[in-house]
């Protein structure tokens, strides 16, 4: 079979699109590199296991997970019990008529004894002013009852805020089940699911690592999943699985997050963080070495989108302290949604020249204006897919929720829009009042409609994706940069500004006896003839016909060196 890579955006529930894109890509396509953000992720997971036990009917069960998720995606998203009042007023909020006074009506009724006790004050004096026969001030004594009862339940909504919501790490739902409800939650259903789709049975086998997809040799991996987190505590971003062995978890945190299986395997696979004293430090153990990290908590890691799923525990070492005592002590960092740095990774498989097609599914909001009745769109003609759309901001939501979207996802949308990337992004259009997102309460029908979009996806990219020209277009575009890039360092190396040092003259001036990162004798002998073809090199690419003399797709682009996350 061909290979392909794949990147799948974050989305929440919109996530149910993407089963049957993959099981379409896989009649045609053996998935080797795979990639996602939020619940792109979950479901990038969902394919490393179904192309595990490709063999063993895989992508047969991932065919089968849209029929169980129409009936049980509202369940899977449980509350804790002391915010439960607070996860209905956001369902009610979403009703089309009367959402306002819904969600108040389910904040009074989940939250009933405070707003009771609030209003029972001005019902007292009512009944004592009654008895009293005092009967025309009982209205305003009421009228001070409801304003009681607007106290006590704000007073618990405080309550809620301050308390309760960073007790359960900023979000409403922890991902297990909760107490009394009596079905899976999101991540009691993932776990299964992963395990299950990669032919394991959850209740007598180990959970699927990262080793188990790798294969014998991790550098060269037989099928390689990647997925993005975001640290709040260190404001950064971070590639999943982690590549350095620095954080660390509390047992008791991780068994109110994950099934009690894969918290006792990640403890078994690991060993416990010892303070100075050389004991143990309470319940914290080192994460699992990343071939050893159980999918599943990949997954989570990555999809925990603020307020709604709790953020993840991890712990580290605070190397910027200035006491080596206070470096020692384990500081506590909350891991959000990977979206929030990078909603759409499809950069994480990317080179300059493609041997295999990297396939992304990118979902976006449905407009009439743009997208008439089409709600499957593959951008393959050579000048389409550039612009990106204009939004209208006409309201105190809208304008917040503009400056969180472009703060966040500016990068990604630049990125959409360049040559040999915008023509293999499929994008997948829908109605924001209803369908995916945090709409939780969708129902069956809209599930199913969401479903036959992703299958449609799946079927545009197999069918009107032309791989020659993708490659003949990343080719264009990678030639130009080098040849402009090449060209920018010889300008240095010969002269660069008048009045500064040639960078051939700093070389050989610094590189025998530099301050940092000393080389040895092989490496000196060896560096100036390979600068030297390199310039070489530069020095014919300036010869005409140049690159960029030709017709060069656009927009430009900048080729960078930034920190690999």
């Amino acid at each position: 079979m061909r290979e392909c890579d794949i990147v799948m955006k974050g989305g929440i529930t919109s996530g149910v699109v993407y089963p049957l894109t993959i099981v379409e890509l896989s009649r045609t396509f053996r998935f080797r590199n795979i990639g996602g953000t939020s619940a792109g992720a979950l479901a990038a997971a969902i394919t490393a296991a179904a192309e595990h036990n490709r063999a063993g009917g895989g992508f047969d069960k991932v065919a089968a997970i849209p029929d169980e998720v129409a009936s049980k995606l509202l369940g899977f998203f449980q509350p804790v019990p002391a915010l439960k009042p607070v996860f209905e007023a956001v369902l009610a909020a979403q009703s089309r008529t009367g959402g306002a006074f819904k969600a108040l009506r389910a904040l009074a009724l989940g939250y009933w004894v405070w707003t009771a006790g609030g209003a029972v004050g001005g019902a007292a004096v009512a009944g004592l002013l009654w008895w009293a026969g005092l009967a025309s001030l009982c209205v305003p004594a009421l009228l001070l009852g409801g304003v009681g009862a607007a106290v006590g339940l704000g007073w618990r909504l405080v309550r809620a805020a301050q308390k309760d919501l960073p007790a359960n790490d900023f979000g409403l739902c922890p991902g297990l089940a909760q107490p009394g409800t009596g079905a899976e939650a999101l991540t009691d259903w993932l776990a299964r699911t992963i395990d299950e789709v990669a032919g394991r049975d959850p209740g007598k086998d180990d959970p699927l690592t990262f080793s188990d997809l790798w294969g014998p040799d991790k550098h060269v991996p037989r099928i390689r999943l990647d997925m993005m987190t975001t640290n709040l505590s260190m404001r950064t971003a971070h590639r999943l699985p982690f590549r350095n062995n620095v954080f660390m978890f509390r047992k008791s945190e991780f068994e109110r997050l994950f099934p009690r299986r894969i918290v006792d395997y990640m403890v078994a696979n690991t060993r416990p963080v010892l303070g100075l004293d050389g004991l143990p430090l309470g319940d914290h153990y080192f994460m699992p070495l990343r071939e050893r990290l159980p999918v599943v908590v990949g997954a989570r890691l990555s999809l925990s989108f603020p307020g709604l799923i709790s953020a993840i525990p991890l712990y580290t070492r605070d190397r910027t302290l200035a006491d080596d005592a206070d470096q020692a002590v384990p500081q506590r960092c909350l891991f959000s949604d990977g979206g929030l740095t990078s909603n759409f990774p499809i950069h994480f498989f990317d080179r300059l020249f493609p041997a295999t097609p990297t396939f992304a599914v990118a979902l976006e909001s449905w407009r009439a204006a743009q997208h008439g009745e089409r709600r499957v769109h593959l951008p393959s003609k050579a000048k389409q897919g550039i612009a990106i759309p204009v939004r209208r901001i006409a309201s105190l939501g809208a304008f917040v929720g503009s400056l969180v979207d472009a703060a966040k996802d500016w990068q990604d949308n630049l990125q959409s829009t360049l040559p040999g990337y915008r023509e293999r992004i499929v994008h997948v259009a829908l109605d924001d009042a209803k369908e995916g997102g945090l709409n939780l309460d969708m129902d069956a029908d809209t599930i199913r409609t969401l479903v036959g979009y992703g299958r449609d996806a799946g079927r545009t990219l197999v069918g009107e994706f032309d791989f020659d020209e993708h490659r003949w277009r990343r080719f264009l575009v990678a030639a130009a940069r080098i040849e402009e890039t090449l060209d920018e360092m010889l300008q240095a190396y010969d002269g660069g500004p008048p009045g500064t040092e040639p960078f051939s003259a700093f070389l050989e001036r610094y590189a025998a006896d530099p301050e940092s990162y000393r080389q040895d004798d092989d490496w000196l002998a060896g560096f100036p003839a390979r600068v030297e073809a390199l310039m070489d090199l530069a020095r014919q690419w300036r010869d005409r016909p140049r690159f960029r003399d030709g017709r060069i797709p656009h927009p430009a682009s900048d080729l960078r060196i930034t920190a690999r996350y």
